[in-house]
């Protein structure tokens, strides 16, 4: 029977640090083998220096965590407690990456390798990437066990690990990202329903408007998450968090699947409006309570969707009719918004949402 009245091990930050760093490596890899599946010709072995990059980080990561582990093993007691809160989830990650990676091989050789949108979605590259996900979150996890109080809140590894994680996601959305499509420099011509090519003319700018919102919930969910914290009063969203969700959203996806100039474009600008969304925030001496949560979140979105739309109208121009951008815009707004107010929900700022405009 096991002794629960026994604490937790806590692993400390500067282990937690090492672990995410090590995750950057994982990340990396995950980016540089998505890299070669597109721009690789006659890619036709699972025998790679991508996956080489890849899978010598798991080890790394596997090492590194059996470390930790032997580190705190003490004697009399089952190798089980050794194991820092948080870290549960880290060991299944890497079991179930190392598992994965078996039927991958198989997958490969039996169906062949995989060149495109096929990539993304191949179920043994889904269950890769959902095991990577729990081993990029150690650093949440990890802070989490050791307290909400705000001397823990927001380290190096606790962000790093969201960053990481949201950019997990940007690899595995690629194909539907906003920053890396210029949807809006695409000419669209309203075509009538029913009439030939409605369905053919329609598309792309469908894709492109889709692909916003999309996007828009990739970087909006994590923003949510980090300013929670700031929901009951006592502390402000971490510094310099809506770049750095930006970025990793922006610029990994870009570098994976090429610097195209009016993709560049579009992602500058939207990194620059997100570091004028930073200055803002830091700048505010107020709260972010569970009130001002949707708005920022509105605005947020609003911000970085202009500046993107900014920055391709210098290098290519806008073809989109204004009804489609604005549009655009004020529909990724009222999507940030609403993941905001549902964020909020359950917390007990509701009520003051709601009595604000009584």
């Amino acid at each position: 029977m096991v002794d629960t009245a026994v604490p937790a091990l806590r692993a400390g930050i500067g282990r937690d640090l090492v672990t995410e760093l090590l995750g950057v490596w994982l990340l990396l890899a995950v980016f540089l083998d998505g890299w070669a599946h597109l721009h690789v010709p006659g890619l036709e072995t699972f025998f790679t220096p991508w996956h080489a990059a890849l899978y010598s980080g798991l080890l790394a990561m596997a090492a590194w965590t059996a470390s930790v582990i032997w580190r705190n093993r003490q004697p009399g007691q089952p190798l089980a407690r050794a194991i820092p809160a948080g870290y549960g989830g880290t060991i299944v990650g890497v079991v179930l990456f190392a598992v994965a990676g078996v039927l991958d091989l198989a997958w490969h050789e039996i169906l062949g390798i995989e060149v495109s949108l096929d990539a993304l979605v191949s179920p043994t590259h889904l269950l890769l990437g959902f095991s990577l996900f729990l081993i990029l979150g150690t650093g949440v996890r990890s802070a989490r066990a050791r307290g909400r109080s705000a001397a823990f809140a927001w380290t190096p590894p606790t962000l790093l690990a969201i960053a990481l994680m949201t950019g997990l996601g940007a690899f595995f959305l690629i194909y539907c990202s906003a920053l890396v499509r210029t949807a809006p420099a695409v000419p669209y011509v309203p075509t009538p329903i029913g009439s030939p090519g409605h369905t053919q003319a329609e598309m792309p700018a469908v894709i492109g408007m889709t692909s916003y919102l999309v996007t828009t919930a990739l970087i909006i969910t994590p923003f949510i998450y980090a300013c929670s914290g700031a929901l009951s009063g006592t502390r402000r969203p971490p510094r310099g968090i809506a770049i750095m969700l930006v970025a990793v959203v922006a610029w990994l996806p870009l570098a994976m699947s090429g610097f195209r100039p009016a993709a560049v474009a579009g992602a500058a600008g939207a990194t620059v409006a997100a570091a004028v969304v930073d200055i803002a925030l830091a700048r505010s001496t107020g709260k972010m309570t569970g009130r001002r949560l949707p708005a920022a979140c509105a605005g947020l979105a609003a911000i970085i969707w202009t500046g993107q739309l900014v920055g391709i109208a210098l290098v290519s121009g806008i073809a989109w009719p204004v009804s489609m951008w604005l549009g655009a815009i004020m529909l990724s707004s009222g999507v940030a918004a609403g993941l905001a107010y549902i964020g909020v929900w359950n917390s007990g700022s509701v009520h003051a949402l709601e009595t604000s405009h009584t």
